[in-house]
């Protein structure tokens, strides 16, 4: 089993909170270290968005970071305008590791494009991430191409499988995009407790982390 992962806009590699560091970059990170613990042979292409090398190993996942745009904070909308740079890159890579998957999982409707396009190339399934939906955002006031709808609906209707956060997000999905219900799969992301505890206390000062109970830190809710 070789898994193909296209995660343009989220370089698992930046720390959170630095440069384009966020929440779909730990995201990322959540699925590189389940594929590690499985010991699957996986690729990771992502956009280099900050300094360092290009290539990071961690046992049987390799992760690439081309190079598209300037390695810093860039507008992930430029990715729209890159698309064939972007083919052409990672068809390289899979070239160079002689690499072919039986499985492609892109993240973000930026990195679906290619997933779709890689999933034709290679005529494998494509199991697709949804980060945010151009229609649900439009809707709520948000200037939305139809260029990204447009390219939404051909890889919600090219997947085989789409992931969403939540039971909210696959109604949208099935509201503004007619994706079949059976197609959507829930999984939530999971958050530390320590994250969503009270910092102050009822006189608005900060509570001492000091006493925290360390075994709180394994506890995750789904």
């Amino acid at each position: 089993m070789k898994l193909l992962i296209i995660t343009l806009h989220a370089d698992p590699t930046i720390n959170p909170g630095a440069e384009e560091g966020g929440g779909t970059h730990m995201y990322v990170n959540e699925i590189i270290n389940l594929l590690v613990y499985k010991q699957v042979d996986s690729l990771v292409i992502t956009r280099k968005a900050s300094n360092g090398l290009n290539n990071f190993q961690y046992g049987n996942v390799l992760i690439k970071r081309i190079n598209i745009g300037p390695a810093t904070n860039w507008d992930k909308n430029n990715l729209d305008k890159r698309e064939s740079d972007i083919k052409h890159h990672i068809y390289n890579e899979l070239k160079l590791y002689d690499f072919v998957p039986d499985l492609v999982h892109s993240i973000y409707w930026h990195s679906g494009r290619a997933g779709v396009f890689f999933s034709e190339f290679f005529d494998v399934p494509l199991i697709h991430t949804v980060i945010s939906l151009g229609a649900r955002k439009k809707e709520a006031g948000y200037e939305v191409s139809k260029y990204r709808i447009d390219i939404e609906n051909k890889i919600f209707s090219k997947a085989k499988v789409i992931i969403s956060v939540s039971e909210q997000e696959k109604q949208d999905l099935i509201e503004y995009y007619n994706v079949p219900p059976e197609k959507v799969k829930v999984i939530g992301r999971g958050v530390d407790t320590i994250f969503i505890e009270h910092l102050y206390n009822e006189k608005g000062t900060l509570i001492s982390r000091r006493s925290l109970d360390i075994k709180k830190f394994t506890d995750y809710e789904f």
